[in-house]
């Protein structure tokens, strides 16, 4: 089960990846999914900001719909800092 989860976050990864490329016209971001410390990376350039997947989560399921509106928010706001970043937070999620 937890290995299928894991799949449907890569999955959704690589379409919100998809969809800031093709629909936002917007290049040099890039959104992955990190099993280990069970959150989305939303890189651009030098900069990555953390969203939680626990966060996210509801008690029918994952919310991907407001996933994907934090991260495309987080884009159109050109990085500004409403989620963790990289600088803030070296130590990997328990």
């Amino acid at each position: 089960m937890a290995s299928d989860w894991a799949e449907e976050a890569e999955r959704q990864a690589k379409a919100m990846t998809r969809d800031l490329i093709e629909v936002g016209r917007v290049k040099g971001f890039r959104v992955t999914y990190q099993k280990r410390e069970a959150r989305f990376a939303l890189r651009a350039g030098t900069m990555t900001t953390y969203f939680s997947a626990h966060a996210y989560e509801r008690p029918k399921g994952m919310d991907w719909l407001q996933l994907r509106i934090d991260i495309l928010t987080q884009v159109r706001q050109g990085g500004q800092q409403d989620a963790r970043t990289e600088q803030e937070e070296s130590t990997p999620a328990p």
